[in-house]
């Protein structure tokens, strides 16, 4: 990958070289004349009537090919009125035309030069919130005017903080996995908007919770709910409601019938609590990405972009799992983790992005390639049947994590259960991304003994085995913007797979699913 990354710059290179050379003027279309000219420049024509906004001249004196600047001595007029200095800012909308005067020392004659425009545009840039929460919780909502008349439908937001242009009439920023603050502008035909800011900030815990003894119910099998109240069991006082029938429990308990998956809430002081789920079908099965990566490599941003396209297209973003290991094929990076000769051992990583499929040796992608290959190699492992369900929860006390995981057989087998703590909106340079790169699903610290797992034994079908685990995050870390990942494996020989992944955001959890 890096040799034909060179060989591309060098053929690039070459291109251009060339490419410069067919012109002997050097860019400049007019040759020389000889004639000494006063010549007008403006650094923008289109400034927002804000009062604030401005525009720079610069005013050059002498011949086109050799002239010097003369901005501090010349005056520059506004029509026939003088402006101060050489900024112009303005309140009013309209286009205003500029020449520029300047006496030559050496005739004292006063020359005028060319005529310049700058349009001072009433176009405006709002936002319905400034502030909105993380993990796809929140949405901004913007609107552009032009003169008083919405055009948000023709015109285009980026967002400058990620270097991201919408798609023309795109207005609405879902927020991402991370916090930080996101600077948005518009343009409209060739004028461009003020600047506004939106805030994400961490979504907050949600307070009522219902957790189940026992996911996986066979006909005339009962399970045993639990409802929690920022943590406190106020099973006692909550009612608990079967969605599937409309009926509220008597109790706290639920015998299964002939339905395959029935579907909880509780209820609690006007709190209602995430939909939960029991069933005897088939756990819902996601698949684990893993990306191996590098701040030097030109070609994972395009890798990272594909993987993101692939996952929100992909059954609404719930199939696909995430980690980004940082790799040292190309350099240092100070994202490497400390296992990293754990990943050597068994992967093959002969260039960089390099990415397998739920850990699946003869599953994988070398280099970056489009959506569609990539949904190729996801789809037939998502059809595959999960060996196991899994459900996971994670509290933060300042930097010290604990993490509780509970999994539940479908398929008799040996399993082994790996948790990874991973952080988002990391910003750092990256080749090929920019010096403000965001990174995200990078893996900082695994918290099982092994990268496949430790071991939860041989389980039998609808067994539940539950693990914990606990760590200090480094300091370095924002918990705000870390997640965690849980996967199962399962070894023949010394071959591994992944059975079945979960990834959840650090103060929140994951429940047991089905398909």
């Amino acid at each position: 990958m890096r040799t034909f990354k060179s060989l591309s710059f060098v053929l690039m290179a070459a291109a251009l070289s060339l490419t410069a050379c067919n012109n002997p003027n050097g860019g400049n279309e007019n040759p020389s004349s000889g004639e000494k000219k006063l010549m007008l420049s403006v650094d923008k024509t289109s400034i927002m009537s804000d009062g604030r906004d401005k525009a720079t001249f610069t005013v050059k004196y002498g011949t086109e090919e050799k002239s010097v600047d003369v901005t501090s001595d010349a005056v520059i007029m506004n029509g026939t009125v003088a402006i101060e200095g050489f900024t112009f800012t303005s309140t009013t909308p309209e286009t205003y035309t500029f020449t520029a005067t300047y006496e030559d020392p050496e005739s004292g004659e006063t020359v005028t030069s060319n005529e310049v425009t700058v349009t001072a545009s009433s176009l405006t840039l709002s936002v319905d919130a400034e502030t909105i929460v993380s993990n796809g919780l929140g949405k901004a909502t913007f609107t552009v005017t032009y003169e008083g008349e919405d055009v948000t439908a023709t015109s285009t937001i980026t967002n400058v903080t990620l270097g991201e242009e919408y798609a023309q009439g795109a207005n609405e920023f879902v927020s991402p996995s991370y916090v930080g603050e996101f600077e948005f502008t518009a343009k409209y035909r060739n004028l461009t908007s003020n600047t506004v800011k939106v805030t994400v900030e961490a979504a907050p815990a949600a307070e009522l919770r219902l957790v189940v003894d026992k996911p996986r119910l066979q006909s005339g099998e009962s399970a045993t709910f639990t409802v929690l109240d920022k943590g406190t069991d106020v099973t006692a006082s909550a009612k608990i409601k079967n969605v599937t029938s409309g009926d509220y429990l008597d109790g706290a308990t639920f015998t299964m019938g002939s339905d395959k998956t029935v579907q909880f809430v509780a209820e609690y002081n006007d709190k209602t609590s995430q939909t939960l789920s029991v069933g005897s079908g088939d756990f819902h099965k996601s698949v684990m990405v893993l990306k191996f990566t590098s701040v030097g490599c030109s070609y994972c941003p395009q890798m990272a972009t594909a993987l993101e396209k692939a996952n929100e297209s992909y059954d609404n973003g719930t199939r696909m799992v995430e980690v980004s290991v940082h790799h040292p094929n190309m350099g240092s990076d100070p994202m490497i983790p400390a296992n990293i000769d754990d990943f050597n051992a068994y992967f093959s990583v002969p260039g960089l992005p390099m990415t397998y499929y739920d850990m699946d040796l003869s599953v994988y992608s070398y280099g970056a390639e489009s959506t569609s290959a990539i949904l190729g190699k996801v789809k037939p492992l998502a059809r595959t049947v999960a060996g196991v369900g899994i459900a996971a929860d994670a509290e933060a006390d300042g930097s010290n994590l604990k993490v509780n995981v509970n999994v539940t057989a479908s398929v008799a087998n040996e399993y082994y259960l790996a948790v990874m703590l991973l952080e988002n909106g990391i910003v750092h340079s990256q080749t090929g991304g920019g010096a403000n790169y965001v990174h995200n699903h990078t893996l900082r610290e695994t918290l099982s003994e092994s990268i496949f797992g430790d071991s939860l034994g041989a389980m039998t079908v609808g067994q539940t085995v539950s693990k914990e685990y606990s760590i200090t995050a480094n300091a370095e870390y924002e918990i705000d913007n870390c997640s965690i990942v849980c996967y199962v494996c399962t070894k023949s020989g010394d071959v591994w797979s992944v059975s079945n992944v979960v990834s959840f955001p650090v103060g929140s959890w994951a429940d047991v699913t089905f398909e």
